[in-house]
């Protein structure tokens, strides 16, 4: 099985007073189009999962959970 190239959003911030002008959508097309041409077949982004407006923007602009991570204090 050939492993599968991905690229990585890493961070992303757009102002609260520019949401919903979309502005995140037009930086995650440009990442997905820069992604493709450099040669990767999927993209990923982590959002904290208390982020519930992050994960639903993602959401909206093709991204779909696929793992989990838990944490703990030490």
């Amino acid at each position: 099985m050939k492993p599968v190239k991905f690229a990585t959003l890493v961070s992303m911030y757009v102002q609260p007073g520019f949401r919903r002008s979309r502005i995140g959508g037009r930086l995650v097309a440009e990442f997905s189009g820069w992604a493709k041409e450099s040669g990767a077949e999927a993209a990923e982004v982590t959002a904290y999962s208390s982020n519930a407006e992050a994960i639903k923007f993602y959401e909206r602009n093709g991204f779909a959970p696929q793992s989990v991570t838990l944490q703990t204090s030490l």
